[in-house]
Order: structure tokens, then C-alpha cells, then sequence
């Protein structure tokens, strides 16, 4: 038998020949998720004013768009085209985020009260979707767009013709000694958005 046609380069070789690199990345990747666990319990006691039925959620991953996360849902509620999530999401390499996520009935029901956030969620630097594929987490232009590019008009506009709105706001990954405070002070604010 022949030697592999499959080459790797040194850059490669000398990658998967450290283990210590993998370690550190399992290390951060734990450590996430325990700061996750740390909002989770924040916002576990600001549920008392809230009363959502589901659980929270911790969940970790390998492959978004081929890079590890961990995401925090709370709450989540899924019932065929009902949906409300609020998503707080370490995606390695690139940020922490926030995300209102409502389509159905829990959409209908808060169209006004989103519409008249308008002013706060430009100030405080939000996002809205404006990618049909409602599952896409991405800041590229294609799945988000700032509001503050978008007048109040155009902002409405995308609440109503959009099936599912996503409400969106991240951060450098350079902020984890704030991470905690950040999501769940986000989680705070886009919880008081809804009814």
C-alpha cells in the first residue's frame, strides 16, 4: 500500500500533535458553560416576576458554522409555529449575544409593544433579523441588520412581514470578565419586552 494522498501541512501536523491545545479549548468551553449556569441562576430569580413554565437550558456544540458554542435558552417554548426563546450564545471566535426570538402567537401578541421599544433598542445598539432561516446566528448582513440603519418605518416593516422577529445584541468575546452582568442584564431587558 501506497503512503496517504491526504497531506497535511506543518502548520497542521504541528496542531494535532499538541494536546494541550485541545485541553485549553475543553477548559474555556467548561468554563462557559459554568458561566452560563451563572445567568441561568440570575435570571431564575427574576423568573418570580415573569413565571415562564419551561426550564432553562444549557446546551453545547461543536459545529455552528464550524466553530464550538454554548447556548443558554430561557425561556423556551416551542409549540409548532409558537415560538419564544430568549437565547444567550458564546460562539467561539467571534462574541457573546442576546436574542429575542418570537414568531406566532407570542409574536401577534407583542407587535406593539416591540414597535414602541424602537427608541431603546437603538440606543442600546440592538439588531433585527432578516433571515428567513430563523435558526442562523450570524451578524453578517444577511441574517441582521443594525436598527440603528433603519428608520422607525422600516423597522416596523420588518417586525410585520418577518414570520419569526429576532431581536439581537452581542459583544466581544474580549468582555468575559463582563460577559455574565451583560447577558443577564439583556435577558432582563428584552424579558420586560414581552407581555
Amino acid at each position: 500500500m501506497q503512503g496517504s494522498k491526504i497531506r497535511l501541512s506543518p502548520a497542521e501536523v504541528a496542531l494535532f500533535s499538541n494536546a494541550e491545545m485541545i485541553l485549553t479549548k475543553n477548559s474555556i468551553l467548561q468554563k462557559t458553560v459554568a458561566l452560563l449556569a451563572q445567568v441561568q441562576e440570575t435570571i431564575s430569580e427574576n423568573n418570580k416576576a415573569y413565571n415562564f413554565t419551561s426550564t432553562p437550558k444549557i446546551s453545547r456544540g461543536e459545529n455552528y458554522l464550524g466553530l464550538p458554542y454554548v447556548i443558554l435558552d430561557y425561556p423556551r417554548i416551542s409549540n409548532g409555529n409558537d415560538l419564544f426563546f430568549i437565547r444567550s450564545m458564546f460562539w467561539w471566535g467571534n462574541f457573546f449575544s442576546s436574542t429575542l426570538h418570537i414568531a406566532g402567537t407570542y409574536k401577534e401578541k407583542n407587535l406593539t409593544s416591540l414597535a414602541s421599544a424602537y427608541d431603546e433598542l437603538l440606543m442600546k445598539e440592538f439588531s433585527i433579523g432578516v433571515n428567513s432561516d430563523p435558526w442562523q446566528h450570524h451578524f453578517e448582513e444577511t441574517n441582521y441588520k443594525d436598527i440603528s440603519q433603519l428608520s422607525k418605518e422600516k423597522f416596523m416593516k420588518l417586525l410585520i412581514d418577518q414570520l419569526h422577529i429576532k431581536i439581537a445584541a452581542r459583544w466581544p468575546l474580549s468582555e468575559w470578565d463582563a460577559a455574565a452582568t451583560l447577558l443577564a442584564e439583556r435577558w432582563k431587558f428584552l424579558t420586560g419586552l414581552i407581555a
